[in-house]
C-alpha cells in the first residue's frame, strides 16, 4: 500500500497523541505493558533471536519518564538493593569492556537481554510509586496471565497428548515461537506473584478473598500442566513457605489438595506421560535433562578460571569448545564462569539484599504479608535458579523483583514519622516570694 503524505500526517499524530496520554497516564500504560507481556508471538525479529515486542516499546517511553520526569528518591532499603543491582551490572559491563578489548565481545543478545533487564529494574519500580498503579499492573498481568492459558490450550488443541513421544515435545509444543519452554515456568512465577500482591492491595470483600488465591493457585498450576517440572516444583514449595510464614493453614490444605487433584488429573489423561516426567534419579542424574553432565561440564570450565571467568556471555561458547551439549542450566554455575568468583559474590550480594528488605517487612505486622510474599518470590527464583539461568538477567523474573522493589518502597513511606508536638502550659500567676 502506498502511503501518502497526508497518511503519514495522520500517522505521526496518532503516534504522538498515543506518546502524550502514556506519558500523562502511566496508570494505562502499565496496565498495557503488563497486558503486552500476554502476547509474546506479537514480535518484529532483529536477526536470529532479538525480537523486540510491546512492552519493549513501553519500557523505554517509562524510562524517558522516569529520566525527564523526575520522581520521588527511592526509600533507603530500595536504594540498598539498587546498589547492589549496579555493582553486579558494572561487573557485567567491565566483563564486555575487556572482552572486547581483546577482539571476543559477547553474542548480541546476551548484551542485549542484559541492557532490557537493567532498564527493567531502573523504571519500573520508580514509576509503580502508589497503589492505584500497582493496581492497574496487577490487573494487566492477570488479564495477560490468562491469555496466555488460553494461547497454551490452544497450541495443544489440534492434538492429543498420544501424539507425543515424550513430556519435553509436549512441552516444546505448548509453548512459543519466541519462547523457551522453560519461560512459561518464569511466567508463571511472576503471575503467582503478582496474583498474591492483588489480594493485598485490592479490597478485602469475600469475592476477593476467594478469588486472589484462586488465581495464584491456577497460575501455579499451568506449567505443571505443560511438564515445566522444575518450575512447578519451585513454585509449589515457595507457596508453602508463605502460606506458613502467612500462618494461612486451611489454604495450604487447599493447595495440597489442588495439587493432589492435578497429578491425577494429568495421570487420567495420559499415564505414559506423566510415567515419564516422573522419572527421577538423584543418584545418577536420570530424568534430569542431562542436568548432572551439564553442571560437571560447567566446574570443569569454572576450575580454568575461577577468578577471573571467562567473560560475559562467553558461557555457551565455552562449554561448545570443551565438548558440553549445551549451556549449564544454573544460574550460579553460569555467573561463576563468566564472571569468576566476585561476580558470584556481587551477584548473590544483590539478592540478598531482596532477602534483608522482606525480612524487614515481614517483622513489621502491618507489612507481614508484603513481607512473606517477598521471601517466597525470592525463594522460588533462587530454587528455579538451580536448573535455570532464572535470576542472571531474565526478563519475566527481573519484572518481579522490580515489582517486589516497588512494593518495598511503597511499605517504607508509610511508615509514620516521628512528631514531637509543642508543650502546651496553662498560664500560671507567679510565686509570690516569702522573706
Amino acid at each position: 500500500m502506498y502511503l501518502t503524505l497526508t497518511l503519514w500526517f495522520e500517522i505521526g499524530v496518532a503516534i504522538v497523541i498515543g506518546l502524550v496520554f502514556l506519558w500523562t497516564k502511566p496508570d494505562y500504560g502499565l496496565f498495557l505493558y503488563a497486558l503486552a507481556l500476554g502476547f509474546p508471538d506479537l514480535a518484529l525479529p532483529l536477526g536470529k533471536t532479538i525480537n523486540i515486542r510491546v512492552d519493549d516499546i513501553l519500557i523505554l517511553i517509562f524510562l524517558a519518564r522516569t529520566i525527564l520526569w523526575v520522581p520521588a528518591s527511592p526509600s533507603p532499603r530500595q536504594k540498598n538493593i539498587f546498589i547492589g543491582q549496579t555493582l553486579f551490572l558494572l561487573a557485567c559491563l567491565l566483563s564486555i569492556v575487556v572482552e572486547t578489548a581483546r577482539g571476543t565481545p559477547p553474542a548480541g543478545y546476551e548484551a542485549v537481554k542484559m541492557t532490557g533487564c537493567a532498564i527493567i529494574l531502573l523504571a519500573l519500580p520508580r514509576l509503580v510509586q502508589s497503589k492505584r498503579r500497582l493496581r492497574f499492573f496487577v490487573a494487566g498481568l492477570m488479564c495477560a496471565g490468562v491469555a496466555l492459558a488460553i494461547q497454551v490450550q490452544l497450541h495443544l488443541g489440534g492434538s492429543s497428548s498420544n501424539d507425543y513421544a515424550n513430556f519435553q515435545e509436549l512441552k516444546s509444543a505448548a509453548t512459543f515461537t519466541t519462547w523457551n519452554p522453560n519461560t512459561i515456568g518464569q511466567a508463571a512465577i511472576l503471575l503467582v506473584f503478582a496474583a498474591g500482591l492483588g489480594g493485598i492491595v485490592f479490597s478485602k470483600t469475600l469475592t476477593h478473598r476467594i478469588l486472589w488465591p484462586c488465581l495464584a493457585m491456577g497460575f501455579a498450576l499451568l506449567p505443571a500442566s505443560v511438564f515445566v517440572r522444575g518450575s512447578s516444583m519451585s513454585i509449589a514449595l515457595g507457596f508453602i513457605l508463605f502460606l506458613c510464614l502467612a500462618r494461612r493453614w486451611k489454604w495450604a490444605l487447599v493447595l495440597t489438595a489442588c495439587s493432589v487433584l492435578a497429578i491425577l488429573f494429568l495421570h487420567s489423561q495420559d499415564r505414559r506421560l506423566v510415567k515419564d516426567a516422573a522419572n527421577v534419579n538423584l543418584t545418577t542424574g536420570e530424568g534430569f535433562s542431562d542436568r548432572f553432565a551439564r553442571w560437571d561440564m560447567a566446574y570443569r570450565a569454572i576450575q580454568t578460571e575461577p577468578f577471573l571467568g571467562q567473560g560475559f556471555g562467553q558461557e555457551l561458547t565455552y562449554l561448545n569448545l570443551i565438548g558440553s551439549e549445551g549451556r549449564a542450566h544454573n544460574a550460579y554455575l553460569t555467573v561463576w564462569l563468566e564472571l569468576g568468583l566476585g561476580g558470584l559474590l556481587l551477584f548473590l550480594a544483590a539478592i540478598l539484599q531482596f532477602v534483608r528488605a522482606g525480612w524487614f517487612l515481614y517483622a513489621d505486622p502491618r507489612f507481614q504479608f508484603q513481607g512473606a510474599l517477598i521471601l517466597a518470590l525470592i525463594f522460588v527464583l533462587s530454587l528455579d535458579s538451580l536448573g535455570l539461568s532464572t535470576l542472571y538477567w531474565e526478563k519475566l523474573p527481573t519484572i518481579a523483583l522490580s515489582l517486589a522493589l516497588a512494593v518495598v518502597g511503597m511499605c517504607e513511606k508509610l511508615e509514620p514519622a516521628i512528631l514531637v508536638n509543642p508543650v502546651r502550659t496553662l498560664p500560671c500567676e507567679p510565686i509570690a516570694q516569702h522573706s
